[in-house]
């Protein structure tokens, strides 16, 4: 078995999307061993997976999450402490999951002659930049776009989740794959009762902040009960960064004991959550890194057979209307009108229950992982 190794610059919960490719790659004969940054060092140093997976975690660098001048400092420490585990793994491939781990792979790949992907889940230097402020904010930006360009460039392949990242990738580096956010078919294995149940029951996964529309949510919650919907809310994340979570408890206080906030959910975890719910949010601000990207809680939506309410952005749009799963809308537009909406399929049950089903058909018959996972390993055959 050929040796390969995927870095991470999270601890690996797991990660579904690596998850997915990791195992994808172990059960077709690649030697896999996934080497993460522990932050909190919250979990054990070592283990493995099932599926013979070997999970290592640098556990000596403690750090938040996020871009700041102190992270300055504390990524290159990473990138120095995973330098010694590739020389005693020896990989043939060496796979960088996010623009952070880049230069670590690219690193010891160039030197060593061995081919390095990088797999952006997200266009990483749109994805910081409205967390950098001032003219050092700017000169930061400018400095991980250049290095983003440059690490694309030197990266043997490129692999990316849909149309639109591939077009921006494709111009340093001519072998791009799309691997899209899909779910696997076993989600996907049974109907969803929604709109059947005393309560109407919103939720929400993925990280918790202002411009991923959670305080939206509140102001969904609290129009519906008025219109006399017996109406919850579930959160399924982690708050980015903590300061949001002081911000939404304020705004949320006149409905706070709607809310069941329930932290990350593991990825085993997710259609038993799902599908307790009637209808899955995704209402994103139009910041340029959601504009540009499709979110992966918008096929877990689709598999658990909810009814989406989703951001009229057209990676986003594309997928709605194919599978004709649910209603697509202005974030910054007033609520009224997805509020009559809602109002309607709850008085016509039939309707979401049918949006429901296509959606959880579209995932079965097309984005499901299993029509994907055989160009990830084409790929590393061909390189290795």
């Amino acid at each position: 078995m050929l040796n390969t190794v995927m870095l991470l610059s999270n601890s690996f919960k797991p990660d579904s999307r690596v998850l997915k490719e990791a195992e994808s790659l172990q059960n077709n004969g690649f030697n896999l061993t996934i080497l993460c940054w522990d932050r909190h060092a919250e979990l054990i140093p070592e283990e493995t997976l099932p599926s013979g997976i070997k999970i290592i975690r640098i556990q000596n660098i403690p750090s938040s999450y996020g871009i700041g001048s102190r992270q300055l400092f504390r990524i290159p420490k990473f990138w120095l402490a995973v330098q010694p585990y590739l020389k005693t793994i020896n990989p043939h491939i060496i796979h960088c999951h996010d623009f952070d781990t880049l230069p670590a792979g690219l690193w010891f790949g160039l030197f060593h002659h061995i081919p390095v992907i990088y797999d952006a889940h997200e266009y990483y230097a749109e994805l910081v930049k409205p967390r950098l402020h001032g003219i050092m904010g700017w000169l930061l930006y400018r400095i991980i776009k250049l290095g983003e360009q440059i690490g694309v460039h030197f990266s043997r392949a490129v692999v990316t989740v849909d149309d639109t990242l591939a077009t921006i990738y494709q111009k340093q580096n001519r072998n791009v794959i799309i691997l899209g956010h899909y779910p696997e078919i076993k989600m996907a294995g049974q109907k969803n009762p929604v709109f059947s149940r005393p309560y109407l029951t919103l939720i929400y996964a993925g990280r918790l902040s202002g411009d991923r529309g959670i305080l939206l949510y509140v102001d969904m919650v609290q129009k519906l009960q008025e219109k006399g919907i017996p109406t919850r809310l579930i959160l399924a994340g982690i708050f980015t960064p903590e300061s949001e979570k002081l911000k939404f408890n304020v705004y949320a206080k006149d409905v706070i004991s709607s809310i069941n906030y329930i932290g990350w959910i593991p990825y085993e975890k997710i259609p038993q959550v799902y599908r307790d719910a009637d209808i899955g949010l995704a209402v994103l601000l139009p910041e340029p890194r959601y504009v540009a990207a499709t979110p992966i809680k918008l096929f877990e939506y689709m598999a658990c057979g909810l009814p989406v309410i989703a951001s009229d952005f057209p990676s986003i749009s594309a997928i709605v209307d194919d599978a004709k799963c649910g209603l697509l809308v202005d974030p910054r537009a007033d609520l009224s009108e997805t509020i009559k909406t809602i109002e309607f399929w709850w008085q016509n049950s039939a309707i979401p229950q049918s949006l429901g089903e296509g959606g959880r058909k579209a995932i079965l018959l097309k984005f499901n992982w299993e029509n994907q996972s055989n160009c990830l390993v084409k790929l590393y055959r061909d390189l290795s």
